[in-house]
């Protein structure tokens, strides 16, 4: 599950890696300790070709009511979606100060064809990672899609570069099933970008505990991730424009990859 926080965004020309003569900025509001969690409660299978699976969630901490959403469609006060068919689902749930927490489910055909999915990295920058799909029950011989593409007899995909993407297989009575799967660059926060944060950011008595945000707490880099990787990329920090690009190229991949603690 990921936490997020709308219509703030931390500006980190002044946060990060830059001097700390105006960089004092009142803490927003930390969703990952005064936010939403969400788990789901209810899930119902689906009939092959069928639109009749169902998911259900409960929201609990944050502030206020709650409010809904799946798959990007519009946020509404109920909690249980309906009418869906075998796939990946998520769903965020908002509360009133604008923290969002989501969830993924897949909801599987009741008694058509299932499937698992296991990825390789592809690489900074470059596109050598794999899909691999392995059946589960249904009827072989089985066939297999990428983001609606043509189908194919081969269980793998390879080439592929970072991102999501949308695997479907198909067995011999042309039941369908469907899962999202990320496939990642391999970049590690621990190995690559730590490093990184810890000698060009969390210095000099700048976001090393003294003012907010404090940089050697993983969350607080995450939270401005996506400012990080545009305002290194475009060379505006840390003064001087010190990183390398091989360094600047690593935080976007990071970045792209989710901001995760890897």
């Amino acid at each position: 599950m990921m936490n997020l926080r709308l219509n703030e965004l931390v500006f980190v020309s002044l946060l990060v890696c830059a001097g700390c003569a105006s960089d004092d900025l009142n803490p927003p509001i930390d969703c990952s300790v005064e936010g939403p969690t969400v788990t789901v409660t209810e899930l119902g299978e689906a009939e092959c070709g069928e639109s009749n699976g169902f998911i259900a969630v409960a929201a609990t901490g944050g502030s206020g009511t709650y409010t809904y959403s799946i798959n990007g469609g519009p946020f509404g006060d109920e909690p249980r979606f309906e009418s869906l068919s075998s796939g990946t689902y998520t769903i965020v749930v908002r509360d009133e100060n604008g923290c969002d927490v989501s969830v993924s489910q897949n909801v599987t055909n009741k008694e058509g064809v299932n499937l698992t999915l296991s990825s390789t990295d592809a690489g900074c920058g470059t596109a050598a990672g794999t899909i691999t799909v392995t059946a589960v029950g249904g009827e072989g011989p089985y066939e297999y899609s990428l983001d609606g593409g043509p189908f194919q007899s081969d269980p793998t995909f390879t080439g592929l570069e970072t991102g999501e993407y949308v695997v479907t297989i198909r067995d011999a009575t042309d039941c369908q099933s469907s899962q999202v799967i990320r496939v990642r660059s391999g970049i590690s926060f621990a190995a690559d970008i730590q490093p990184i944060i810890t000698s060009s950011c969390a210095i000099n008595d700048c976001h090393n505990g003294n003012q907010f945000p404090d940089f050697r707490v993983f969350k607080n880099i995450q939270d401005n991730a996506a400012n990080i990787k545009k305002l290194t990329g475009d060379r505006t920090m840390p003064d001087e424009g010190s990183l390398t690009q091989a360094q600047i190229d690593a935080i976007a991949c990071w970045v792209d990859d989710g901001a995760i603690q890897n």
